[in-house]
């Protein structure tokens, strides 16, 4: 049966190189689309949570819910220092986030997020440095501020200006400072560039009035595919009981959502695609099964059973279906492997910025193995459907009309 059922796909090349063509097409779209949407969403998060947010963020208990200078929490150094020798660890930040009105010699004024960083660890984890386009950068113990590009604009000031910074400190304590303006930043975002200030960490302590304080501290890692494993090291490294950690999951539910939604458009596509194709295959099949009802009444008539005629029909279009799928791997897997390997240059302004932000300005592919499986499983059921309706057809063919038709 399998011998018949390979020559009989042969016998009209037309009809096989449509079905064959309309299941490589299906397979070959839908694995490029998805290794794009994967992979640029994926390297676009890493990014961030590399370069800013970190993979792992540590608060004192009820911070996250209420985000206020009273829940800032304090931490030993050889605390700190056990984090940074985890496995998989890279860069552990501690810093102050808090709000302030920041104020010029202009009565000019405005509601600003303000920062407290350690400058050369910010520097490694988000280049901070290379953003910079007049002044210098901060020193470890720097009394100075840098300040975005629009904020400085809005504000009137330059670099050698001060700002004056009126907040809340600790535990009700006031937070009032002069600070001078070291240098003006480029940001990437529009929200950041016009609200956001950088103090090095002992000048941000000061400010709020706790020397020993941070809001919390951001832990990178090497390895997304170690993220829960390194939540449980971390976890165990420190008093859980007055401390929470967090992953970015929790913390970036913004933008979790936001590439959640752009995959759930890709699937919508995709089921487009795949009802096109399904539907193409079934005409095909439609077309092939009216085409053939007087050999299949004849053959029949000759004495083969029904399910076995059914089983060799079934049998061509898997072969047709596996041809399909074989062509389309063949095809697609080598394109996703290179641009995975060699993702997608970026160039203009936007890679300029990337860079600065010390991300890679690239467009890169996924090539995990369940891309590749998922759309072969997919495919595979489309064909089954379809196979349906040729083995209804033979198995209620009635033999005397077969032969009339």
């Amino acid at each position: 049966m399998i011998r018949l059922s390979w020559r009989n796909i042969w016998r009209n090349h037309r009809r096989t190189v449509i079905t064959i063509a309309s299941v490589f097409f299906a397979v070959f779209l839908s694995i490029l689309m998805m290794s794009f949407s994967n992979g640029s969403w994926g390297r676009m998060i890493e990014n961030m949570l590399r370069t800013q947010t970190g993979h792992i963020q540590i608060h004192l208990k009820g911070y996250w819910d209420d985000q206020v200078t009273d829940n800032f929490m304090e931490m030993e150094e050889e605390t700190i220092t056990r984090l940074n020798g985890i496995e998989h660890v890279v860069n552990v930040s501690p810093r102050i986030e808090t709000f302030a009105m920041a104020s010029s010699d202009y009565n000019m004024s405005k509601g600003i997020a303000v920062v407290g960083i350690d400058p050369v660890k910010e520097d490694g984890k988000s280049s901070l440095s290379k953003r910079i386009v007049t002044g210098s950068y901060l020193g470890p113990a720097d009394q100075g501020v840098l300040i975005g590009k629009a904020l400085s604009e809005y504000l009137k000031v330059s670099v050698g200006d001060s700002l004056a910074l009126i907040g809340q400190g600790y535990h009700g304590a006031g937070a009032v400072g002069l600070y001078p303006i070291r240098g003006i930043v480029s940001f990437i975002t529009p929200e950041m560039d016009k609200g956001l200030l950088y103090m090095s960490l002992p000048a941000a302590q000061e400010f709020i009035s706790m020397p020993d304080g941070y809001s919390g501290i951001l832990i990178a890692i090497d390895d997304g595919k170690a993220l829960e494993e390194t939540l449980q090291k971390v976890s165990e490294a420190i008093d859980t009981s007055v401390y929470e950690v967090l992953s970015w999951k929790v913390t970036m539910k913004d933008l979790l959502k936001q590439a959640e939604s752009d995959a759930a458009f890709s699937k919508i596509i995709l089921v487009v695609l795949y009802l096109i194709v399904g539907f193409g295959i079934l005409g095909t099949v439609i077309m092939m099964t009216t085409e053939r009802r007087r050999e299949f009444g004849m053959v029949v008539a000759l004495g083969m059973r029904k399910g076995r005629l059914a089983g060799s029909v079934a049998l061509e279009l898997f072969f047709m279906t596996c041809i399909g799928l074989l062509a389309g791997l063949v095809v697609s897997i080598p394109i996703v492997l290179f641009f995975y390997y060699h993702p997608i240059p970026i160039g203009g302004e936007l890679a300029v910025a990337m860079s600065a932000y010390g991300m890679e300005a690239v467009i890169p592919m996924e090539a995990s193995p369940v891309l590749f499986v998922s759309q072969v499983l997919i495919v595979l059921l489309i064909t089954s459907l379809t196979i349906l309706y040729p083995v209804r057809v033979i198995l209620k063919l009635e033999v005397n009309k077969a032969l009339r038709s």
